[in-house]
């Protein structure tokens, strides 16, 4: 189970890399790469959108390596805060045909996650 944390740790890390890239797009005029922020979203919700990637992301990182015993409790906030937002963007702006079926997964990836973080014992005793 010590693999599913480093790999939680790479996806937290991919997480606040384009996130902070998102940021970085919002907020400049040109880019050095390929915009990827949603051209559906409005402007005013992509503060939001990044800003709370990028609290999650940190949060999970610093929780992780400080062996935080909050880390689960504050990352059922912020996925909380992630998927409220999701289903914000996919019934009031996204576009795509499967913007569906992309809420759903990132509700069951969520829920995954918090169930290992909340249940299996490796993280409940490395989380104390």
């Amino acid at each position: 189970m010590q693999y599913v944390g480093y790999a939680l740790v790479l996806v937290h890390m991919f997480l606040f890399l384009w996130s902070t890239g998102g940021m970085v797009e919002l907020f400049s005029a040109k880019v050095p790469w390929t915009p990827y922020t949603n051209l559906d979203f409005p402007k005013w919700l992509l503060p939001i959108h990044w800003g709370s990637v990028i609290i999650t992301s940190t949060g999970f990182l610093l929780g992780y390596f400080t062996h935080w015993n909050k880390t689960p409790e504050f990352m059922l906030a912020t996925y909380t805060m992630l998927f409220t937002i999701c289903v914000i963007e996919t019934f009031g702006f996204m576009t795509s045909p499967t913007k569906y079926v992309a809420m759903v997964a990132e509700l069951v990836t969520y829920t995954v996650i918090l169930t290992i973080l909340f249940k299996h014992n490796y993280f409940v005793d490395y989380f104390v």
